[in-house]
């Protein structure tokens, strides 16, 4: 929480029972909206990053946003980007910003210009007869 609050000064959060709870503003550029953002870490799990305003827009011809988890947490880092050693603060905060922007560009493009794999439902595996 420490090296949050040092990145980002405004952050609030607490450790309690042996996980963080934190909420903060980030804003990706100059140009851009702020976005209020909840961190939840708790070690040996993945943290998890969700936004807590306004309910983010789509672009027109989408029917739901690209790169989120079902349960509604971005989807920041690929499967094993993130070791439990890494500091949030130089991680998470950094990639959640780059979320963001990829985000307003992808309002604009349509596309995500971001890396990463797309949240598809898996289909049903094939029978063979």
């Amino acid at each position: 929480m420490a090296a949050i609050k040092a990145a980002i000064p405004g952050a609030r959060g607490t450790v309690r029972g042996g996980e963080l709870r934190c909420t903060l503003t980030l804003q990706p550029t100059p140009v851009s909206r702020s976005y209020p953002v909840r961190i939840v870490y708790r070690h040996r799990c993945r943290p998890r990053v969700s936004v807590t305003g306004p309910p983010l827009a789509l672009h027109p011809d989408a029917t739901e946003l690209p790169h989120v988890y079902p349960d509604g947490d971005l989807c920041l880092y690929l499967p094993g980007e993130w070791k439990e050693h890494m500091l949030l603060a130089d991680t998470i905060l950094p990639w959640t910003a780059a979320w963001f922007l990829h985000y307003e560009l992808w309002l604009v493009l349509g596309r995500w210009t971001g890396t990463g794999d797309e949240h598809a439902v898996a289909s049903p595996p094939s029978r063979n007869p």
